[in-house]
């Protein structure tokens, strides 16, 4: 395992982090190690795919261990020219946002304390009634509106007295020095320290349980399109679905020498590590690396909803919706902060290659740019005759016009016919089977599915921005603190209707913008406790009180997310005996398709058998999922019933019109389970012979005998 990862993570930098390094040092202000890394991470995610995939339509192969050479050289050696023939951008990296007051008001602070001492005592076992759980989220609520009120007030006195000691307009913020100073001791070894625990988290598990597999069946599709890309350069008679992962994978398999399958175990819960970056490099460029290291904490330690993607192989989603979109929205804000075109560029680069990667973060995509763009266009119109409104406002049409083009052709070329996962089926029935088909779960789950502690600590950072963006002076600090706002409400109101096709996804990926968002509202809180003198000693016992809370509350999550992380799962795990089969399938490929049961070992579908025996089909579904599929093949139904009919009447005369036309060479049965005819199978020795068999798989050479009259 250890040589596996180490050429896997040697591999992952060479393709997915290094190439862009030289592209973030030109197109963004220099900030700390963390943040250059994640975004130079981001620029290789975003380019590195999409060079690799054009070399290998454009020269009709798959991507091979040349293309994935020259993808990365290109543009690691851009980028390198760009840096050397223009330099460094001029701006300073700073906050965009002001950093929160401390909250000096009695009511406001105990507000706070009963709240989570309410959501402590939840979490410690007392029963979440509906009423109790609306009582945190009003004082929550009030006491961030309260706190920014109070903050807002006090900065407009200062504001007529002189600016800021702070430079950006913040009350009682630490002067640059002070900050510098403190960045140069504490900033890179606490990110250190956070990313370090967060891979300990995410690696127990599957190290003590799983290796030398993973839990999670949606793996096994993208080892199956990352295959095609390998050999073909494209995947159309598998699924719909973008090639932004599925490339990126292709190209880390030829750089560290590893298939799919044996680079997913040792790197993919390093993804885990990246989406905590991309948290703290958006709470980093908000408001400065302290709420980077919360921001980082709440969502390497305590968050769920990430981990739950991982647990389920949702690489793609994982990837797209918790480090490329997040990181798109770091890039607007440093658009925001300052505007040019290199931020532009950025900005367009990054949030276009969300497209690339996956459908349902696209949609994420769509309806926060569509809200930024109607709020911001309202705004920015409302402030013409500012200054500083006509530059802001070129760079943001350039960004946008940019990300927009980019964005359309991402998607042309993955849903449009004959491209690289659209296939023959039209993507609009992929689309309308989607809508609806989701159940909306309970408002309560959301706190099961995200941790209630990030979800109160949101709550106070939420209400707090949105109250205090009345306060800001400069027009891209109010666009950036809505921007942070109207996420978290699209993302919520998605989670809230089945009209959208994914609600709990949107549930799930809502843990994105709201740790952030609780990094803000932690803030508030942990700046209020260091005063304490007379006569507001009452105010310093209620900030440490409601400090005391959120530590022990976010702790005791962070604890029990470890404790189920790293416990042994009993489903979505390969079985032994199933992979041996797959072992053997790959070992007596000689082309054609196969067919094999819907189930395999518990949690695992007929796509693991595909994977490890290296088909494209036949895919099969029961008979509920045929009628109420969530997605299908790109051919459409007609493989699934195809594989239905050989599976239920193996014996019967239409069986071999389907053996013909399909060119299929083995059908795989898992032994338990109703969804096969085993004693057909059995009895039919002139159709069937069996080529392969243990306790768990009996596989079949199929033949054409002729149908008896």
């Amino acid at each position: 395992m250890l040589a596996d990862l180490a050429r896997a993570l040697l591999g992952a930098l060479a393709a997915g982090t290094v190439p862009g390094y030289f592209w973030a040092g030109f197109l963004r202000p220099a900030g700390g190690l963390g943040e250059r890394l994640a975004y130079s991470a981001a620029i290789s995610m975003a380019s590195v795919p999409v060079l690799a995939v054009a070399l290998a339509r454009l020269f009709g192969t798959g991507v091979t261990l040349w293309v994935a050479i020259v993808s990365i050289a290109v543009v690691l050696g851009s980028g390198a020219l760009a840096l050397v023939l223009r330099g460094a951008p001029d701006e300073p990296s700073c906050p965009a946002l002001p950093r929160p007051a401390a909250v000096r008001d009695l009511p406001t602070l105990a507000l706070i304390v009963v709240a989570f001492g309410l959501a402590l005592a939840s979490a410690l076992g007392v029963a979440a009634r509906w009423w109790l759980l609306l009582a945190i989220l009003i004082a929550l609520a009030a006491a961030g509106a309260l706190a920014a009120t109070g903050a807002g007030r006090a900065e407009a006195g200062r504001a007529e007295a002189g600016p800021g000691r702070d430079g950006t307009g913040g009350a009682e913020g630490a002067g640059p020095n002070t900050s510098g100073r403190l960045s140069t001791l504490l900033r890179e070894p606490a990110l250190a320290i956070i990313l370090a625990l967060t891979a300990v988290r995410a690696y127990a598990g599957p190290v003590r349980h799983d290796w030398p597999y993973l839990r999670g069946s949606d793996q096994f599709s993208h080892a199956v399109m990352a295959e095609q890309m390998l050999a073909h350069g494209s995947y159309g008679s598998y699924l719909i679905y973008p090639p932004g992962f599925s490339a990126l994978t292709a190209v880390i398999c030829r750089v560290s020498g590893l298939t799919p399958l044996d680079l997913f175990p040792v790197l993919a819960p390093a993804l885990l590590v990246l989406t905590t970056l991309a948290a703290y490099v958006l709470a980093t460029r908000l408001w400065g690396w302290e709420y980077g290291i919360a921001a980082a904490a709440l969502s390497g330690l305590v968050l769920r909803g990430p981990y739950a993607s991982f647990a389920e192989g949702r690489y793609p989603d994982l990837t797209a919706a918790y480090f490329l979109l997040v990181m798109l929205v770091a890039a607007l804000i440093t658009l925001l902060a300052s505007p040019s075109a290199r931020s532009a560029v950025l900005f367009a680069v990054t949030g276009a290659s969300v497209v690339f990667y996956h459908s349902v973060a696209s949609l994420y995509l769509a309806l926060l740019l569509a809200a930024v763009v109607l709020v911001g266009a309202s705004y920015l119109l409302a402030r013409r005759h500012a200054a500083d409104t006509p530059r802001l406002a070129r760079a943001l049409v350039l960004g946008l016009a940019s990300l927009g083009v980019l964005a359309v052709a991402y998607a042309g070329y993955t849903y449009l016919p004959g491209k690289s996962g659209a296939g023959g089926s039209g993507t609009s029935t992929a689309v309308s089977i989607a809508l609806g088909s989701q159940p909306v779960l309970s408002v309560p789950h959301l706190l099961t599915a995200l941790s209630s502690s990030v979800v109160w600590l949101g709550v106070l950072g939420l209400a707090a921005l949105a109250a205090g963006i009345r306060y800001l002076r400069q027009p891209g600090q109010v666009l950036a603190a809505l921007t942070l706002v109207l996420w978290c409400v699209l993302m919520y109101a998605g989670s809230r209707t089945a009209a959208d096709g994914f609600p709990q996804r949107f549930e799930r990926d809502l843990g994105g913008p709201l740790a952030v968002a609780g990094a803000f509202g932690a803030g508030l809180i942990l700046r209020s406790v260091p005063r304490w003198r007379a006569p507001r000693r009452a105010v310093a016992v209620l900030a440490a009180a409601a400090a005391v809370e959120i530590l022990v509350i976010s702790g005791l999550q962070a604890f029990r997310a470890v404790r189920a992380d790293t416990h042994p799962v009993h489903t979505g795990i390969l079985d032994p005996q199933v992979a041996a089969a797959g072992a053997w399938l790959r070992q007596h490929n000689t082309g054609g398709t196969i067919i094999s049961t819907p189930a395999m070992n518990p949690g695992i579908t007929n796509r693991a058998v595909l994977a490890m025996g290296g088909y494209t089909g036949l895919q099969s579904y029961s008979a509920f999922r045929i009628a109420h599929p969530r997605s299908l093949p790109t051919a459409g139904r007609a493989p699934l019933l195809d594989s239905r009919q050989v599976l239920l009447h193996p014996a019967s005369c239409r069986v071999n019109g389907i053996l013909l036309r399909q060119d299929v060479r083995y059908i795989v049965l898992y032994r338990f389970g109703q969804t096969a005819d085993l004693a057909g199978f059995l009895a039919d020795k002139a159709r069937y012979r069996r080529v392969f068999e243990n306790p768990s798989v009996v596989i079949y050479a199929a033949a054409r005998a002729p149908c008896p009259a």
